[in-house]
């Protein structure tokens, strides 16, 4: 499973719960929880392209 840097944690941390969403400005992210602390995690995706 992939790492996500937790600001709480100040270290990378594994994203447990994580699902697809899209932000305000169309891009997509990825939203979850850490798995020691619990904080949200949020991370930004690549641009999806449009063909």
């Amino acid at each position: 499973m992939a790492e996500y840097y937790c600001v709480k944690c100040k270290t990378k941390r594994e994203m447990k719960d994580a699902e697809r969403v899209t932000m305000k400005n169309g891009k997509p992210a990825l939203k979850g929880k850490c798995a020691v602390c619990g904080t949200t995690i949020n991370s930004i995706l690549g641009a999806e392209k449009k063909a």
